[in-house]
């Protein structure tokens, strides 16, 4: 081809991307809704996701069900009134019941996963694995969580010391040891594997999980329109998991797959729930149908993502508000100690369902934390909200702001406050529905929601059990956060002074007496 025409060809491609950016920029001043200032991906870094979502909400609240956002090169309504956060999430769920995230398990593999899946796709996992999250499969692996989090305590213990030159303890990255907790929780109870992070000074799990987390695979106009043009970008095979990262994934479960296999061994783990499921043929031959070796490697890793970030953030937060409201603290632990001194010091599964004061603050930790700070979705056809201007075309983007809704004062009085008690039963009955969503709502919730809190409430408990936590110089207040993530994580980690708790008894685990 000549080299003026092949010149012109790209201006010309250039032209017309640049034309189809312009129109879909004043797509919402042309249908005359209100709509926020169009924002540059390159831009985005300038302020984190959670306040740009709290002022838009804010600004935007009260002029209809929603207002125009600009994401990507994508068409998006963030929504404003609860009424249809609710039919969004649950009453008419099959008009958004995709997420809109990018998905290629064909070229992608990890990419394949249920949370990123398309509805066909999300639809057909989603029925395998809900037998592997209910309360009956986390009782099983109780047990495993426990012995994590007898180590945790002895960690803590140990990097303590003597404590510093007054022999008060010491200031620790709480942040980091939560990470690591959360590392062999999953490692253990996932992959069967002892991952030992507690005592490694640099751990393979939580190096390469927060690669994927905080070094993504291309930059962040690439993955804009990878995001925004998925037809395009699954045609030419684009991937979004970076290639140490598939590669770790892959060649763990391949081997853990193979040694179960050669060995027999069962854990009544994750794994082994799943390679029930594999794909097999029956007694005539026939294949039946079931997860792939890619299909597995997918949701251990996404299990491996979500439980590992999530949980170790949220423990973390929990421990930085307790430890500027001291008052909370001690009561917290009196309800945890009072729990256990009624079960003989023994932890059992049933036990953390009675630490009523222990899910209050976990729930109110995550009201003014939550790990993910919107829900997406994406309208799978033409959607009427009843306002004939405010109607959904097929294909628009839907983004509703957790975190303004949970800093709502129509909700939450004086949000800004960190007060447990509003998750009692009778406060929670006298909110309406949709105001709490850490853990999203309607089918397409997560999944993985018990497990994540027992993890955390098992931290928890072997933490505030045997250690004070308080404010030091070093801790940051307020924490700022990594504006270059799309999750609410601490810029510079949380930073507490630990002491010991004099006196603290050992907790008994509930398998030592069987």
């Amino acid at each position: 081809m000549d080299v003026s025409v092949l010149f012109g060809l790209l201006i010309g491609i250039a032209l017309l991307i640049a034309f189809c950016l312009l129109r879909q920029q004043s797509y919402w001043r042309r249908r005359g809704i209100p709509h926020s200032k169009p924002m540059l991906l390159m831009s985005m870094g300038t302020k984190h996701v959670v306040q740009i979502l709290r002022e838009s909400y804010q600004q935007f609240k009260g002029t209809g069900p929603f207002c125009g956002f600009f994401l990507l090169a994508t068409n998006t309504a963030l929504i404003v009134d609860l009424e249809l956060v609710k039919k969004i999430l649950v009453k008419d769920f099959n008009y958004f019941s995709d997420r809109g995230l990018y998905t290629n398990a064909h070229n992608d593999p990890l990419s394949g996963n249920m949370f990123f899946a398309e509805v066909e796709g999300w639809k057909r996992l989603r029925a395998k694995l809900t037998p592997t999250f209910t309360s009956g499969k986390m009782k099983n692996m109780f047990h495993m969580v426990t012995a994590v989090g007898e180590r945790f305590a002895a960690t803590v213990h140990t990097r303590i010391g003597g404590g510093d030159a007054e022999g008060h303890g010491k200031v620790l990255l709480v942040s980091d040891l939560s990470g690591r907790y959360t590392t062999d929780t999953i490692g253990t109870c996932a992959f069967g594997l002892e991952c030992n992070s507690l005592d490694a000074e640099t751990p393979d799990f939580v190096l390469v999980t927060n690669s994927f987390i905080n070094r993504r695979r291309h930059n962040k106009l690439v993955e804009g329109l990878i995001f925004s043009f998925p037809r395009i970008a699954r045609f030419l095979g684009m991937r979004i998991v970076s290639q140490h990262v598939h590669d770790f994934y892959i060649k763990l479960v391949e081997d853990t797959l193979d040694y179960r296999k050669d060995t027999k061994l069962r854990r009544n783990d994750f794994l082994d729930l799943l390679i029930d499921m594999m794909e097999r043929e029956d007694a005539d031959g026939k294949r039946i149908e079931g997860l792939s070796v890619n299909e597995i490697a997918a949701q251990t890793f996404l299990m491996f993502l979500a439980g590992f970030e999530t949980s170790a953030t949220t423990m973390s937060f929990a421990l930085y508000l307790l430890a500027q409201h001291p008052d909370i603290q001690e009561r917290l632990r009196r309800d945890i100690n009072e729990v256990l001194a009624a079960n003989n010091d023994q932890l059992t599964y049933e036990c953390i369902k009675q630490m009523s004061y222990l899910q209050q603050v976990i729930c109110e930790t995550l009201r003014m934390y939550p790990i993910v700070p919107n829900l997406m979705r994406k309208a799978q056809s033409y959607y009427d909200t009843g306002d004939p201007k405010y109607y959904i075309e097929k294909g628009t983007l839907v983004i509703i702001p957790t975190i303004a809704i949970h800093y709502d004062p129509q909700y939450y009085p004086d949000p800004e406050r960190f007060e447990p008690a509003r998750f009692t039963p009778e406060e929670i009955q006298r909110r309406p529905a949709c105001t709490w969503l850490p853990f999203g709502e309607g089918p397409r919730n997560c999944i993985g929601m018990r497990f994540g809190r027992m993890q955390t409430s098992i931290g928890l408990i072997y933490l505030l059990r045997n250690f004070q936590f308080s404010v030091a110089a070093e801790t940051e207040i307020p924490c700022p956060l990594i504006k270059a993530s799309c999750l609410v994580s601490p810029e510079n980690g949380i930073r507490l002074r630990v002491d010991r708790v004099e006196g603290a008894k050992p907790i008994i685990r509930e398998w030592e007496n069987l």
